[in-house]
């Protein structure tokens, strides 16, 4: 849902850069980073999980990490699609600013792409999956161990 709003905020942005200034689209790009940002604390800070001895010690950290995740992955891939989608915006819109003179643009792209790398690995574990075969064996036990739970209950 957020990606949604996440994408008309970027057309904004984009038609700001276009029309005004390049500088001016730059604010609902930063108030979506805000908001993004602003999910991750309360995510992180809501959904803690305890160390559970049923479970590895890769895969207690794997919950303990991305806690928040396991709660609730639609909305974290969500946020974390959102946040890719603000380094992405960040991109074009310094692109068009140096094209018209806006060189601040590339340290306000750079400052963008760096924080919501940041975001979006921390709010979905998914593109680490990809590249390690333990994280994966550690994902997929804390999923069975959730699917184990909610069963017997």
């Amino acid at each position: 849902m957020f990606q949604i709003v996440t994408i008309l905020i970027v057309v904004v942005a984009l038609v700001l850069s276009f029309i005004i200034h390049p500088a001016w689209a730059w604010i609902p790009i930063i108030l979506a980073d805000i908001i993004i940002f602003i999910q991750l604390w309360v995510a992180k800070g809501k959904y803690q999980f305890k160390y559970l001895p049923d479970l590895s010690p890769e895969a207690n950290d794997l919950l303990k990490r991305y806690g928040h995740y396991f709660a609730m992955p639609f909305a974290s891939k969500d946020f974390s699609a959102s946040a890719a989608t603000s380094q992405f915006a960040g991109i074009i819109i310094a692109v068009i600013g140096l094209f018209r003179g806006f060189w601040w643009a590339i340290a306000l792209a750079a400052g963008n792409w760096f924080l919501m790398g940041f975001v979006a690995v921390s709010l979905s574990p998914a593109s680490l999956l990809i590249d390690s075969t333990t994280l994966q064996i550690a994902h997929d036990e804390v999923v069975e161990y959730i699917s184990t739970k909610l069963i017997q209950k």
